[in-house]
């Protein structure tokens, strides 16, 4: 039995304590009687009526005294602190206290604002006033500035913010909910006249039962629903005559994704709406689906016939309201000061002899873009050079120069603004650039210089790099990266492998059922990870060569027409002496793999070489294998970002760094050092040499927690154990790299040199070199293969080795 924490001990006091207080106060003020003493009366009767005594009967008395019928509300509150805290007993750490504080603030408002209208506006309860003392003395307090009117209004609005603020419900949503309600209704009564002139007795001739029985069967075929069709495109047109014709058919414990355009009216049961066949358009209008019991059986029949094949699902994509929403405060910059500051850099400019005119002007939410065409035989090398000149002229922290604008002659100067806009995930994840995209693995990454969404594909990337110094937001565009999947991809689409050498950046993911495997923090599993990718891409190639596709989505569309026709595929790769089972099994679809590697640099330090081919491998051949890395790392250096690294990896992502060095280690050209820090990134795309600078967008801590809590909530990830343990195959070694449980191949003077080394007690290459006359490197492996035999240790601090084995007993 597992002890709970200290915290956890204090919870679930607090849990007992709230719901006793409930009941307890309950009971006392649904037995108040005003003969009952106490605090406010002495009382009439000696006996107290009241079920929880006297000091029930004081308890309620002062609670009806202090908020008068606002006491009522009292216990209900208190059992919901006792749930609340129910939900988090066991995760602690969940519990988000600006939510509480900001609950416990509408709180207080809605007692405020319903005691003081209560006070205003009902007749007295139990010779108290409705709205109790501190009704009446809100009420007094501000109906001498307000007036009476002003006072109810100020006072509805302290009620309607403190309910928003205390339950998280929209007054917006409630509006829209209710106003579509009302349509609906609405449209349902202005339709009923058109019904009851409709209605007529029915026909019992045999003619008529005849027909009407072929009628409703033909209707009834006509029904049938496929479902594909309908997730897979939307129609091209639907005008007001088919929505009329649209029947909604809700079907219990189904759940189903139709585009928006089919919905007559909003509903708030999941449906699925079923189109008629149009070949014959007047016939199509003219005739109505009557409504049924044995035609609604006939669509659930082939609703549940179509999912039988299905994946499960987990549900729909989590809420946006689970990310903060943008403060979206423009820019306070007037036309008239960028016309200044264009005149004052004109004139700098010509400080330092250097003829230019500003011919536009792009304002954006964290710099200015301030296009320059220069005087004839200007060259653009000498306005780089002073760019530290004019950030000291213009009063600026840094000025970076685009030699190049694709289309124009002219070249731009950034200047950043004197108040920074916010970039908020939230804002660019609902545009329609993230939405519209097919893929599922779009990437956000923030705005523009402009504040345009930038909007990238990972899959056609096919890797991303990202580097920059500590502080840079690196960490948090690596989060925005992974949570823009979250919102795009179902595990079914998406799955993750998560490399973090920190345990502080990616911990946060553990459990979200996209994992392949546990959150990496030992940089031996991490090689082991890399070393199964390689394996999961050559079994892929396999397959795809086998049903002859180019690629991920060729095979994956390939099986899901298999499934569709009746006749699945069976594994061409199975062998029955390999396996369990009797027969091949089906195969499925795939998924795409995204290994994030949050510090790469600290796993090439550890693990060496091996990670640099694997990464390269997996680089130069996993794109049509649907296996995608994002790596990043806090040191551009050359030691960390390789020439075969970055050969193999085109699409780079520099943040701020330290100095046009580092500069050209990540993007092969300088800028990176002129950014300004806080997301502020040169964004490489594939394809092209040309960066383009993005105001990287911002995610908080809580935010992450919430999406993640999500996730976990739907479902818990499946993980394969062969990823984390290293069980490597001959086919997934790099070139020169033995299997563990291979036999070596040793040297044809091992036994003499292991005799000479136990014999002698001295076990270093020189000396195996000299009394063999071989090699040094020769005599090198041979003391390797030693080492590995435990005859002898590893070298110490020193470089001298320790004699483990015994020497031979002699003859």
């Amino acid at each position: 039995m597992a002890r709970l924490s200290g915290t956890q001990r204090i919870m679930e006091v607090g849990i007992m304590l709230s719901c006793t207080c409930a009941f307890f106060l309950l009971i006392a003020l649904a037995t108040f009687h005003p003969s009952d003493p106490g605090w406010s009366q002495a009382g009439l009767n000696n006996e107290v009526s009241n079920l929880m005594g006297p000091i029930g009967a004081w308890v309620a008395d002062i609670f009806l005294f202090t908020f008068g019928i606002t006491a009522y509300t009292v216990p209900f509150v208190l059992a919901f602190c006792g749930w609340y805290i129910f939900l988090h007993i066991r995760n602690p750490k969940q519990l988000d206290f600006l939510t509480i504080s900001l609950r416990i603030i509408g709180a207080l408002l809605l007692v405020f604002g319903f005691t003081g209208l209560a006070s205003m506006n009902f007749d007295d309860f139990y010779s108290v006033s409705a709205g109790g003392a501190m009704g009446d003395i809100i009420g007094a307090a501000l109906v001498p500035h307000f007036s009476f009117v002003g006072t109810v209004l100020l006072l509805l609005c302290f009620f309607c913010t403190g309910f928003t603020l205390s339950t998280g419900i929209s007054w917006i949503s409630i509006i829209d909910n209710l106003g579509a309600f009302t349509i609906t209704q609405a449209k349902a009564v202005a339709k009923l006249p058109i019904k009851v002139q409709q209605l007529s007795l029915p026909d019992f001739s045999s003619n008529k039962l005849e027909d009407q029985s072929n009628t409703e069967t033909e209707q009834a075929s006509k029904q049938k629903v496929n479902i594909t069709s309908l997730r897979a495109e939307p129609p091209k047109s639907t005008s007001s005559s088919s929505l009329k014709e649209t029947q909604a058919f809700t079907i219990p414990d189904t759940v189903f994704e139709v585009d928006e355009s089919l919905n007559a009216s909003p509903v708030e049961k999941p449906t699925i709406e079923v189109n008629q066949q149009r070949a014959n358009t007047e016939s199509s209008k003219a005739s109505k689906v009557p409504d049924k019991i044995h035609d609604l059986k006939d669509v659930e029949q082939a609703v549940r016939a179509t999912q039988v094949d299905k994946p499960e699902v987990i549900g729909e994509m989590p809420s946006f309201d689970l990310l903060q929403r943008a403060d979206k405060v423009k820019n306070p910059i007037s036309p008239d000061e960028l016309e200044q500051v264009s005149r004052l850099l004109e004139e700098k400019l010509r400080d330092f002899n250097v003829e230019a005119q500003v011919t536009d002007v792009l304002p954006g939410p964290v710099i200015t873009r301030f296009e320059l065409e220069l005087a004839p035989g200007v060259k653009v090398s000498k306005i780089t050079s002073l760019s530290v000149d004019l950030a000291r002229a213009m009063l600026a922290t840094r000025v970076r120069v685009v030699e190049v604008i694709p289309g124009k002659s002219v070249i731009g100067l950034e200047l950043p603004n004197k108040h920074r806009e916010m970039v908020r995930l939230s804002e660019v994840i609902s545009t329609n650039e993230f939405q519209d995209s097919k893929s599922p693995l779009t990437m956000v990454l923030g705005a523009d210089i402009s504040g345009n969404p930038v909007v990238v594909d990972l899959g056609k990337m096919p890797h991303l790099l990202v580097a920059g110094t500590t502080g840079s937001g690196k960490s948090v565009g690596v989060n925005v990266m992974i949570l823009s999947l979250l919102y795009k991809s179902t595990p079914e689409d998406v799955r993750l492998i998560m490399i973090d050498p920190k345990m502080l950046e990616l911990s946060v993911y553990e459990g979200i059922p996209h994992l392949l495997a546990e959150v990496v923090t030992d940089m031996k599993e991490a090689s082991n990870a890399l070393r199964w990718c390689v394996g999961e891409m050559e079994r892929r190639y396999r397959l795809m060569s086998a049903l002859g596709v180019r690629n991920l989505a060729g095979y994956n569309k390939k099986i899901a027409e298999a499934k569709a026709s009746g006749e699945p595929i069976l594994d061409p790769l199975w062998k029955s002496e390999e396996s369990m089972e009797d027969s091949a099994p089906e195969l499925d679809k795939l998924p795409s793999i995204v290994v994030v590697v949050d510090e790469f640099a600290d796993m090439m330090m550890i693990v060496g070489k091996k990670v640099e081919e694997l990464i390269a491998r997996i680089a130069q051949k996993a794109r049509a294998a649907g296996i995608h890395l994002i790596l990043a790392t806090q040191r551009p250096s050359v030691d960390v970002i390789t020439g075969l690294i970055k050969a193999n990896i085109p699409t780079r992502i520099a943040f701020q760094v330290s100095s046009k060095i580092d500069s050209r280690t990540i993007l092969d050209q300088q800028g990176a050092e002129s950014l300004l820090g806080m997301g502020d990134m040169l964004y490489n795309p594939p394809g092209t040499s040309i960066t383009t600078r993005v105001h990287g967008a911002f995610v908080d801590d809580h935010e992450v927690h919430a999406v993640v809590a999500d996730w976990k909530a739907r479902g818990e990830p499946q993980y394969i154990d062969e990823i984390l343990n290293g069980e490597s195959t001959g086919e997934i070694l790099l070139p020169g790299e033995q299997a563990e449980n291979e036999d070596q191949e040793f040297d044809a003077f091992y036994d003499e040199a292991v005799a000479f080394v136990t014999q002698t007690r001295k076990a270093s290459v020189s000396s195996v070199q000299r009394k063999f006359r071989i090699g040094y490197n020769r005599a090198a492996r041979l003391v390797e293969q030693m080492e590995q035999s435990g005859v002898v240790s590893s070298p110490g601090h020193n470089g001298n080795r320790e004699v483990l084995a015994q020497a031979p007993p002699k003859d």
